[in-house]
């Protein structure tokens, strides 16, 4: 990409952030694998506010999920602990496992 264009993205990005556009847009692996959710959950956060997604499990915020959302859980290799479940939908990341309620698994 030449600099004119990155200059002209970079342009239009300040832009939407002044107007109080924000996106949490990730940058997509140039070939992604497909993943197959092992199971479907429901988010149930008892405190009333929306569940935090994370990049990893105690890592950044990256999203939040409302109460009610249905999430596809992911294979892990259990590395992330019996408190924390990897979602694959409608983001990928962790999500604290006891605010996932009304689990059907596939397997």
């Amino acid at each position: 990409m030449n600099n004119w264009k990155k200059y002209l993205i970079n342009v239009a990005g300040i832009c939407l952030y002044i107007l109080g556009f924000s996106t949490n847009v990730m940058p997509t692996p140039k070939y992604q694998l497909a993943q197959t959710p092992i199971g479907y959950c429901t988010v149930s956060d008892p405190t009333d506010s929306p569940l935090n997604v994370r990049v990893r499990p105690n890592g950044e915020v990256i999203d939040t999920l409302e109460n009610g959302a249905v999430v596809a859980i992911g294979v892990t290799d259990g590395s992330e602990g019996e408190n924390w479940t990897r979602i694959i939908r409608p983001i990928e990341g962790y999500v604290w496992a006891k605010y996932l309620t009304d689990c059907k698994y596939k397997y």
